[in-house]
């Protein structure tokens, strides 16, 4: 999909969900956002609050997430990727395992990491890598 396409599906997909966002599912987004976040290979501290910033930027789309929640979450596995990249990048993959299975929240999950990839406007092959990552974490074709 291009950028575009992509908020605009994300947007639809969280619309249409009307539940609680667990401990599982705030986890998974956190994995799935650092794993993003990670995908050139290099995480600075001031990367990860450029990344936190822009969730926030977009919170109206992101319906129930408790922000400070998963910026917690996602701060410690991107500390995480940035004191042992194997090691954070498997907790990473694990967070994101945890809902695959759920078609309704792996979708969340892949929409919303597809959201984060896109929001500068430009998709870089190593952020596309990571999204294939993702949607092979959770069990998803890798169309979306």
């Amino acid at each position: 999909m291009i950028p575009d396409e992509t908020v605009a599906y994300a947007i639809a997909t969280w619309a249409r969900f009307n539940e609680d966002v667990t401990d599982v599912l705030l986890r998974a987004l956190s994995g799935a956002f650092a794993l993003v976040a990670a995908s050139d290979g290099e995480l600075a501290p001031s990367e990860a609050d450029g990344f936190v910033d822009m969730l926030r930027g977009k919170a109206n789309v992101f319906s129930g997430l408790h922000f400070d929640e998963l910026e917690s979450t996602f701060r410690e596995l991107t500390e995480a990727l940035m004191a042992d990249p194997e090691d954070g990048r498997r907790r990473a993959i694990e967070c994101i395992k945890r809902v695959a299975g759920d078609p309704v929240r792996s979708e969340l999950v892949r929409s919303a990491a597809a959201m984060a990839v896109a929001s500068d406007g430009r998709v870089r092959a190593s952020e596309e890598a990571s999204l294939q990552e993702i949607s092979k974490a959770l069990s998803l074709a890798n169309d979306g």
